[in-house]
């Protein structure tokens, strides 16, 4: 009697997420902050999935939207310091139908880019199951972008997505990270209400489209030289000093090559999730 009502529930449930049109689950990420560094930081993400495509992001950029309005609403200036830090500096779209997957970078400052790829993730499932939020997920492997990823997914949410770039298991990843767990992203709660989104961040900006390799080439030069455009506007104006606070006369090439010698062994030191 206990299995069948057992098995009743596992069938509702299936049905129930299978004729859902819109879907959120949250997940926590977290990830070393440095190369063979043991600092872990993390933060919430977000997968909605709705009927034609699903977007995935982390919950900074959307605060710091609503920090931002709030501040100007109070009629105070805008801490851009204070303002959380987004660790996935990217939103990822999916085309269901094709499994098309946008990626939206957030990482720069005076443009933003979009290009299109067609990963393709072969994947190796295994009988090792476990239970995540009540649900019986299993083991699967596969390799991405320079990682080996263990991922748990779920038959019993019969959805082919996942968080990130992920996609192609009979159900959903609650939990997935490589082999080093340097990127870590373990689901904490599933509804069918939409808790937040950033549709509007992303169709309000205007993106360069461009291709993957041409965004990685653009983003290791300007790791190479990231204060490139504010020296090339301080070579227009020819304005090489300025006075501080105190009045002193500070050297701006001075302290511009040392900001940017401390930022290019920042990004050296980084633990991008791409390898």
């Amino acid at each position: 009697m206990r299995n069948n009502f057992i098995q009743l529930l596992i069938f509702l449930c299936i049905a129930w997420y299978a004729n859902a049109q819109c879907l959120t689950a949250q997940y926590s990420y977290s990830k070393h902050i440095l190369k063979d560094s043991t600092r872990i930081v993390s933060q919430n993400t977000f997968l909605n999935i709705e009927e034609n495509y699903s977007t995935f992001f982390s919950e900074s950029p959307y605060l710091a939207d609503s920090i931002m309005t709030s501040d100007e609403k109070l009629g105070k200036k805008n801490d851009f310091k204070a303002l959380p830090a987004d660790l996935l500096g990217c939103y990822i779209r999916k085309k269901l139908s094709s499994k098309e997957v946008i990626y939206y970078s957030d990482e720069f400052d005076e443009h933003e880019y979009k290009y299109i790829e067609e990963p393709k993730f072969i994947w190796k499932i295994s009988k090792e199951s476990k239970e995540i939020l009540g649900f019986k997920v299993y083991l699967a492997t596969t390799q991405y972008a320079g990682r080996n990823y263990e991922a748990y997914f779920t038959s019993e949410i019969p959805i082919q997505e996942e968080p990130y770039k992920f996609f192609g298991l009979p159900g959903l990843i609650l939990e997935i990270y490589d082999e080093k767990k340097d990127h870590h992203f373990l689901a904490i709660g599933i509804s069918k209400e939409k808790k937040i989104s950033i549709d509007d961040r992303i169709s309000k900006r205007k993106y360069i489209e461009t291709s993957k390799s041409k965004f990685l080439e653009m983003r290791k030069s300007h790791i190479e030289a990231p204060m490139k455009r504010i020296f090339k506007l301080m070579n227009s104006t020819q304005i090489y000093e300025k006075r501080d606070a105190n009045g002193n006369m500070v050297d701006m090439r001075k302290l511009l090559n040392e900001t940017q010698k401390k930022m290019i062994e920042e990004y050296k030191k980084g633990n991008r999730i791409e390898l």
